[in-house]
């Protein structure tokens, strides 16, 4: 299964595929908006946290 990592800090959100490759990337915070969406998507969290 793949894997999804969402990455945010003080300069954005990123989101990243399993070799660190960045998918996604927003200049704001966008963890929330993000995590709701993969999870609408059926994607399942595995860890949640700093």
């Amino acid at each position: 299964m793949a894997t999804r990592v969402i990455v945010t800090t003080e300069t954005g959100t990123e989101v990243l595929d399993e070799e660190d490759e960045v998918l996604e990337s927003y200049p704001d915070d966008q963890h929330e908006p993000t995590l709701a969406r993969f999870l609408a998507q059926g994607w399942e969290v595995e860890e949640d946290g700093p």
